[in-house]
């Protein structure tokens, strides 16, 4: 596996790891409910956005990672769509509870290189074909 291939995998583990561990604090209220949060959104509690930030951006990130260590077929798209997952995530949450915090840009950051560095395709096939 090529350095941009592990630092890739580095950063879907990250996100994956981090945003399952956040979404199961949020349903568990290890994170104290904070009323500001939901206030602005359709949302009663923090559980519901805690079950999407575990499985939908969570989950994303985690099966890319897997599909990207194991070389499956199609591991860039689901890497890129993990990464897409994370921006609109943040996106959606700064515009939701109307605040703002450090860890938000560093996801940010983070969705968007899963994006960038994503190959087009798997350059080590190219190179045996």
């Amino acid at each position: 596996m090529s350095r941009k291939s592990k630092v890739l995998l580095g950063l879907l583990l990250f996100n994956g790891l981090s945003a399952t561990a956040g979404g199961l604090a949020l349903m568990t209220d290890w994170i104290p409910e904070q009323a500001s949060w939901v206030r602005d959104t359709d949302f009663p509690s923090n559980y519901f956005p805690g079950v999407i930030l575990m499985a939908v951006v969570g989950g994303s990130s985690l099966i890319a990672a897997a599909a990207l260590a194991k070389r499956s077929p199609g591991w860039q798209l689901a890497s890129i769509v993990a990464g897409t997952i994370m921006v609109f995530w943040i996106a959606g949450e700064v515009a939701s509870i109307r605040g703002f915090h450090f860890l938000q840009v560093i996801y940010l950051v983070t969705g968007a290189l899963v994006v960038a560095w994503t190959p087009a395709r798997q350059t080590e096939e190219a190179g045996s074909t």
